[in-house]
């Protein structure tokens, strides 16, 4: 199904049970070490050796072609294909095969394929689940490489120097490796529907979380569905906690790695000393009621829809609002593009979007830090690996290189923007690349720190499945925030143990 897209931290986990050795493949060095330079023609580009296809996972990205399925309403895509066109005319003995296996559970195809070694030769999959999920050594850490030219931009000396430097630290993993090639972002915010705002006479969308629970009112008294969506915890956590902690917190969490931006380390050191620790921060669980005071106004056959499992055919958030039927959605950058889609390219109605207001006086404990852009992130679909020989038994060192010349060439801004703004719903981060006109509001998140606090991100496969769904349970009704709060802290302890069991972090270092 071409219409599921990876969101912000919208993804699905599974406990991998694979028996690879840890590190990267022995063809390349750690992260910390250096590779041997690309071997370039006399034009300048990669000499390749390698002769054969090169299977790609495009996800959203992925275009329109033979053995590749689409349901109404996907975009149809063809950027890929024409560069993958144009690549295989430098190399006429390379084919890029794309594949699409109907947008399932990514994290199952990776388990299924990786333990028989036929992994895909380059596919998408979340940075998180690299740095924490997933066993080491199934993909190549590509840091060494980010440090050397891209011989397919002109005049470049290091690819990293074109890529967001947020996104680099937000996708580093604990041990400074680089799992994917991440050039896309994308934004979460409450997007509404300014012909049911006007009809209940409200003339512009709230700054603050109390105007925003008052226009709920207003529009259910004038016979309007406020808003419909899952409530999703990856996006909940980032703003609320975030703003909870405040950002004097947040730039100390930030700093436990010596590496700008929170990441995964630095939210194990931060439970480790306390500070994202249930048992002894009441800040952690104290931002959950907010969650549950708006979904009382919202549409609650789609609130109970699985986050991760939606069943075929439901009447989602997303279709609601593209309809018209509902006032709000808190979702992401997609949602101005699928209105269109689903009104055969002529949107019925005028979406208007604001960010996540402020949360001055809902608690003793919320701050002025501004939050809003804080559930944004390289969580997209422009996130690509390549496997090692462990996961994918075709692979060789001339085939890993003929899958690094691809990704360098995809990757330059003009090729990556062209295949980014085609979708149209996430923003192109690589240095010299414009987002479409109705996505430039979320592109400023992009130039200033961001502090994305998931508040356990560190957690098992398991413990992070466990968590969401806690809290859609108790923004649903179904559990006290008592009840809630005993389930949370089990399910952070154990996660937690796990991970560090994992991880081998001593902390005596930090």
């Amino acid at each position: 199904m071409r219409k599921v897209y990876a969101g912000v931290g919208l993804f699905t986990v599974a406990v991998m049970t694979i028996a690879t050795g840890c590190g990267n493949s022995g063809s390349q060095s750690t992260s910390t070490g250096s590779v041997a330079k690309q071997a370039l023609t006399a034009s300048g580009i990669p000499k390749l050796n390698y002769k054969g296809d090169i299977t790609f996972f495009a996800q959203a990205y992925t275009p329109v072609g033979p053995g590749i399925k689409s349901v109404a309403g996907s975009a149809k895509l063809h950027e890929l294909e024409t560069l993958a066109k144009k690549f295989e005319k430098m190399y006429p003995n390379i084919k890029i095969q794309f594949v699409d296996p109907s947008f399932q559970d990514t994290n199952q195809q990776v388990q299924t394929k990786t333990a028989a070694g036929q992994m895909y030769d380059i596919y998408f999959n979340q940075y998180e689940n690299f740095n924490s999920v997933f066993p080491q050594g199934i993909v190549y850490d590509l840091n060494p490489y980010f440090n050397q030219p891209n011989p397919f931009i002109p005049g470049n000396k290091k690819w990293k120097s074109v890529m967001n430097p947020n996104i680099l630290s937000a996708t580093e993993a604990p041990g400074g490796q680089q799992y994917n090639l991440d050039a896309d972002y994308v934004g979460v915010e409450f997007y509404y529907n300014k012909t049911l705002f006007n009809k209940a006479g409200i003339s512009s969308p709230p700054k603050t979380w109390a105007e925003l629970i008052a226009d709920c009112k207003q529009l259910q008294a004038h016979g309007i569905q406020p808003g419909a969506d899952v409530p999703t915890y990856d996006w909940w956590v980032r703003v609320a906690l975030g703003n909870y902690l405040g950002l004097s917190t947040l730039k100390k969490i930030a700093g436990f790695d010596k590496q700008p931006g929170i990441s995964t380390l630095d939210n194990a050191i931060a439970y480790h000393k306390g500070i994202l620790n249930p048992t002894t921060n009441p800040k952690i669980m104290a931002w959950w009621p907010l969650a549950a005071q708006l979904y009382q106004y919202w549409n609650k056959d789609t609130t109970v829809i699985p986050w991760d499992n939606e069943p075929t055919g439901a009447q989602t958030g997303t279709k609601l609002f593209d309809a018209g039927k509902v006032a709000m959605v808190f979702n992401l950058t997609a949602i101005p593009n699928t209105v269109q889609t689903a009104n055969n390219g002529k949107a019925p109605f005028q979406v208007g979007s604001f960010a996540f207001p402020s949360l001055a006086g809902t608690s003793k404990y919320a701050t002025s830090y501004n939050s809003a852009g804080d559930a944004g992130g390289p969580q997209a679909a422009f996130q690509y690996a390549i496997s090692t020989e462990k996961a994918d038994s075709s692979m060789t060192a001339d085939k890993f290189q003929a899958c690094l010349a691809w990704l360098q060439f995809i990757s330059t801004p003009q090729n990556a923007q062209a295949t980014i703004n085609e979708l149209g719903e996430f923003v192109p981060t690589l240095k010299g690349t414009k987002p479409v006109p109705a996505l430039q509001s979320v592109e400023q998140l992009l130039n200033k720190p961001w502090y994305q606090e998931d508040g356990g991100q560190f957690f098992t496969s398991a413990e992070y499945t466990t968590v969401r769904n806690i809290f859609q349970e108790y923004v649903s009704g179904n559990l006290s925030l008592a009840q809630a709060t005993q389930q949370y802290e089990q399910a952070v302890e154990k996660g937690f143990n796990a991970y560090v069991a994992q991880q081998h972090i001593d902390f005596s270092k930090y």
